[in-house]
Parts: structure tokens; C-alpha cells; sequence
């Protein structure tokens, strides 16, 4: 390795002064690619791909901030409406009192209700949801009705959300 090293340099010092100019130029050239694309570049990289999570964690944050009220809103009504009764309870006994009794009650999750009713009049169902939105809070997520042979009657099933 040392031969090789006295080698090179004695044909360095043989060159002409022109061709030693540029054999120093083209080191220069080749130390500073070697620099940008060993060094700069992917450090360059990193600091631009991180700033880029942080301004999506950033941006999560700020969403998560504003609906954070919403949420706690969302998780203090959660089962029950906002008389505090369970949500199936409170669909029967509204249903009992227009005289009106569903098929089928099924609880969906914490907070929803499917509702099946068979030749129920449409408008006694009508005035059952009204009602039910307006002194409860609670609110048709999903509705399906179908006509009935019999004048003003209907098939339906209903999801109900509080």
C-alpha cells in the first residue's frame, strides 16, 4: 500500500502544471458530490420528512382540540337519551302510548335502536318519530318503509340514534 501511495504521488509531481490543476479540480468535484450525496441530501431528506410528520401530528392535534367537546358530549349521552332513560326503554313506552306495539326492539350498540313494526298506521308512526325526536333528542339514522295491502298502512324498520 505504501508503494502504491509513493507510486501515485511520484507521477503527481511528474505531471505538468496544467494537468495537476486539473487533476485537483476533478478532486474537488468528486469530494464535493461525495459530500452532497452522502451528506446533505439525506440529511436534507430527514429534515423534510420530519417536518412533514410534525405538521400532520400538528394538524391531528388541532382536530382533536376542536372536537373534543363533541366528544365528551357524545360519550356523556351514550345509551341514553337526553332524559337520562335507556334508549330502548324509552322507545317502547313511547310507542305504548300512541297505542302503537313494535315487533321487534333490538338494541344497536351503546347508543342506536332498530325498531321493526308490521301494519302499524304510517301516520301514528309519524307522529311516534316526532315526537320522539322533539322531547328526546333522538334522531332517525335509518328508515325502510313498504305499503301494506291495507290502506295507510306500512311495514317499516327504523334505526334510531340518541
Amino acid at each position: 500500500m505504501k508503494q502504491t501511495l509513493k507510486k501515485l504521488l511520484e507521477r503527481y509531481h511528474h505531471l505538468e502544471k496544467r494537468e495537476r490543476l486539473a487533476l485537483e479540480g476533478l478532486g474537488v468535484f468528486f469530494g464535493l458530490l461525495i459530500l452532497y450525496f452522502v451528506i446533505w441530501s439525506p440529511t436534507n431528506q430527514y429534515y423534510e420528512e420530519s417536518k412533514a410528520a410534525r405538521d400532520r401530528e400538528l394538524s391531528l392535534i388541532q382536530y382533536m382540540r376542536g372536537s373534543e367537546k363533541q366528544a365528551r358530549a357524545a360519550k356523556k349521552g351514550a345509551g341514553a337519551s337526553a332524559s337520562g332513560k335507556s334508549l330502548l326503554t324509552l322507545v317502547s313506552r313511547a310507542a305504548q302510548k300512541k297505542g302503537i306495539k313494535p315487533d321487534r326492539l333490538q338494541p344497536e350498540g351503546s347508543d342506536a335502536v332498530s325498531i321493526w313494526f308490521n301494519g302499524v298506521a304510517f301516520d301514528d308512526l309519524i307522529s311516534l318519530l316526532k315526537q320522539i325526536e322533539t322531547k328526546e333528542g333522538v334522531h332517525v339514522q335509518q328508515i325502510s318503509i313498504d305499503r301494506e295491502e291495507q290502506p295507510g298502512t306500512v311495514k317499516t324498520r327504523i334505526v334510531l340514534r340518541s
